[in-house]
Parts: C-alpha cells; structure tokens; sequence
C-alpha cells in the first residue's frame, strides 16, 4: 500500500514539473529540442586565410574525419546517398581506403567502393565523370580532397574504379 502511494505521489510531482507549472521550471520540449538541433546543425564557422587576407564563410561545420572535414552541402550536387563514390587507396598505407569508406557513409554516401589506384600519387584527388563536377567537389569538400579533375576515359583510375563500380560518378584517389 506505501509503494502505490509512493508511486502515485512521483507520477503527480513529474507531471507536475513536465506541465511547467512546478516551481517555476519548465522543462524543453521535443519541439523545443529539434529547433536547438537544427540551429546548430546549420551554423557555420568563419575562417580567415592568413595568406591573402580574405574570409571564407563556406560553412565549415561538420564532423573532423581521417582524411577531411565535412563541408557545407556544396550548391548544384547531388546528395550524398545519390553520388556513385570509389575511393582507391593511392598510398602505401594499408586499409585507408576503407577507413575512408566508412567515413563517407557515416556523413551520408551510400553508394561507396573500395579499391587500390593503379599507382601511387602526392595528393588527394577528386576524379569526376562528365556532368559531376558539383559531385566531386562535394567529395573534396568531406573528405579532403585537394583537387577535382575530369576521369580520362581509358586511364588507369578510370579502369580501376569500374572494376569495383562500373556506374561510378566519382572516383576519390587517396594520396600522400
């Protein structure tokens, strides 16, 4: 009989304060929790670059990764999950392709292969095929890619990406 009164006493002080009327304290909604989500969510960060003295407000917030950080959503790309992504592991360092597979679908690509390039290269470069110069620069912007440039039909990237995705958008060759 004490542990229902005791219950029931509980049930009415929650009730009480999840009213907001209990003492003054009102407690955040989930509406209220959404718009502080998406708030936050579209903020964007300021960065100045010494060099030219210039300020980029591309809106720089995101999740920091292995090899980039994620971007704005770049203007004229597909989405993420729309976007036919190979990355080819263009070092000499094992798994990074893969590593990078998994940072790309936890931001959002769907569509996502792995592979080796067929040689070694300095830098990071975002591959496009013709009409997803917007795609590969969304790429480059997520996952650090220095430069986008168009896929040589019959090169090598190119022979490589279509063995592990033949409708390929984007092919990501990791440098370094």
């Amino acid at each position: 009989m004490l542990l229902a009164v005791a219950c029931i006493v509980i049930g009415f002080v929650v009730g009480w304060f999840a009213r907001g009327d209990g003492g003054g304290v009102v407690l955040p909604t989930v509406a209220d929790a959404v718009q502080t989500t998406a708030t936050i969510a579209t903020t964007s960060t300021t960065a100045t670059t010494a060099t030219t003295g210039t300020t980029d407000t591309t809106g720089t917030t995101g999740t920091t990764g292995t090899t980039g950080t994620t971007g704005a959503t770049v203007a004229g790309a597909p989405a993420r999950d729309q976007i036919n992504l190979v990355i080819l592991n263009g070092t000499e360092t094992s798994g990074l392709a893969a590593k990078t597979q998994a940072q790309a679908e936890s931001i959002g690509y769907a569509n996502v292969g792995v592979g080796d390039a067929p040689a070694t290269q300095a830098n990071t470069v975002a591959y496009y095929r013709t009409g997803e110069d917007a795609a590969a620069q969304q790429v480059a912007a997520d996952l650090g890619a220095q430069t986008e440039e168009a896929l040589t039909a019959g090169s090598g990237v190119e022979s490589a990406a279509v063995t592990v995705q033949p409708d390929v958008d984007v092919v990501l060759v990791l440098g370094g």
